[in-house]
């Protein structure tokens, strides 16, 4: 599916000596001490790629995780619909997301290529009170990205960092704000970046649609695979070949101490509080995260406190249906689409597993995100539920009948341990993955928000956390 729009693909040369060290083969140049131990701080993805490179090097390694499960903002749900498996984070691989899918080779885990997978209908978009169909909005998409590509050359970086998406989109669309494909832009710019254009820096759109002028790679590599049976596979996969003895669950980060040359975790789990003192510690925590942890110790500088306090975080949430059958699909309609009602993105939530049961996944973010009805992860609350199902209708009459009861909502932005879908950088943050990604003494940073290439995908954690475990060893 195409949904989205490409990521920060054009930063890709500016990080390739950080993804030189992510290769098979990179060794540090010294042997690791006999009884060297690095703790790390989160068992997402990046912290568990990272404990993978540091324990296959014989570092003795703990991983701290404040929930009860791994994963992060990974989470597989196979109790919605009997017999699939639905994500509620983190879910689609682009072709050209090569570390994590080397690590799902490496650790027996398939892929599901969604290119090959036969889905009848063509996408809709509810945008402006009308139903429009397939490529409505090409034309526009393709003068947007050539206007975007001239005003990266002439406008400068540094000009388009300090200005909002937003103002940019307002200056660069046609028609103003209210025009049919204006909202479409705006809602499309809000689900896949998970914020308001107002609060997102201009750069990182301008840089994505100008990458993407006058070429289609992106329909053939962009969300072209998802992990079979669901990330949770993945994430399973990991925790065995780290060690499940290496991993403890349900103790939370509360604060960092610089002692010397050495590191102190400060952790609170079942049983009170404690001090962990390795010779290296790794934190992947997100910056909404890490606000609430206790630095005052720290050491760290005043560029990475500042990240740490202001980095913008996306806001995304699914909405997820059960559904008897695809029924869309008999009003030729394949479930994709993006909508600047409360629907956002839209798609197939079970794409590719098989006739039968399956759901509709709807995602919105920025202040819709935000302030969603219901939980963090739970039961929907039925008034969004029935809202969805109207516009639902709207799109493809009659489709309503076949939902079932038991939706779903996962709101990152209300997760304690998450605090956010994703990075997403305000007016001014360009170079704040650069920033929160640099060593503080004896404290190194993982996470998709420290990945200049791919901040905000499963990518970006993979690849952090395999960086910063070379850095480490080459440091010990």
């Amino acid at each position: 599916m195409t949904v989205g729009l490409t990521r920060r693909e054009a930063l890709m040369t500016a990080g390739a000596s950080a993804l030189a060290l992510a290769l098979p083969g990179f060794a540090p140049s010294r042997g690791v001490a006999s009884g060297t131990r690095v703790d790390v701080a989160g068992a997402g993805l990046s912290g568990l790629a990272c404990a993978l490179v540091l324990v296959q090097a014989g570092v003795d390694v703990r991983v701290w995780e404040a929930r009860d499960r791994l994963g992060g903002r990974t989470l597989t749900d196979t109790s919605l619909v009997p017999g699939r498996w639905v994500e509620c984070g983190g879910e689609f691989i682009d072709a050209d997301h090569s570390a994590i899918r080397r690590l799902c080779s490496e650790s027996g885990v398939t892929l599901q290529d969604l290119a090959a997978v036969d889905e009848s209908g063509v996408a809709r978009n509810l945008v402006g009170g009308r139903v429009r169909e397939g490529g409505w909005a090409d034309e526009s998409s393709e003068r947007l990205a050539q206007r975007a590509a001239r005003d990266l050359q002439r406008l400068g970086e540094d000009r388009l960092n300090a200005m909002s998406a937003a103002e940019w989109l307002r200056g660069a669309i046609p028609g103003g704000t209210g025009s049919p494909f204006a909202r479409y832009q705006r809602a499309l710019t809000t689900g896949e970046y998970g914020a308001d254009p107002s609060a997102l820096t201009a750069l990182w759109v301008v840089t994505d649609l100008a990458d993407g002028a006058g070429a289609n790679e992106m329909a053939d590599s962009a969300e072209r695979y998802r992990v079979n049976g669901g990330t949770r596979n993945l994430v399973a996969a990991l925790e065995k070949r780290v060690g499940v003895e290496r991993i403890v669950r349900g103790t939370r980060l509360t604060g960092l101490v610089r002692e010397g040359s050495r590191p102190a975790l400060l952790l609170t789990g079942s049983d009170g509080p404690r001090v962990e003192r390795p010779d290296r510690a790794v934190i992947t925590l997100s910056p909404g995260v890490l606000r609430t942890v206790n630095l005052s110790r720290s050491g760290f500088s005043t560029p990475t406190r500042e990240v740490i306090r202001t980095y913008g975080m996306g806001t995304n949430a699914k909405v997820i249906i059960p559904f008897s059958s695809a029924a869309w699909g008999a009003h030729g309609w394949d479930a994709e689409g993006v909508s600047d009602t409360a629907l956002g993105q839209t798609w197939n939530s079970a794409l590719g597993e098989g006739a039968g049961s399956t759901a509709f996944t709807s995602l919105v973010g920025g202040i819709a995100g935000r302030t969603i009805a219901g939980p963090d992860h739970g039961p929907a609350p039925g008034s969004i539920v029935q809202a969805r199902l109207a516009l639902i209708d709207r799109v493809a009459p009659g489709t309503r009948a076949a939902a079932r009861d038991g939706a779903v909502v996962h709101a990152w932005a209300k997760d304690p341990y998450a605090r956010g879908s994703y990075s997403a950088a305000r007016p001014g943050q360009a170079d704040y993955a650069t920033i929160a990604a640099r060593p503080q003494g004896p404290f190194h940073f993982a996470g998709e928000h420290t990945s200049d290439e791919w901040s905000g995908f499963m990518e970006g954690a993979v690849q952090s956390g395999q960086r910063v475990a070379r850095e480490v060893l080459a440091r010990l």
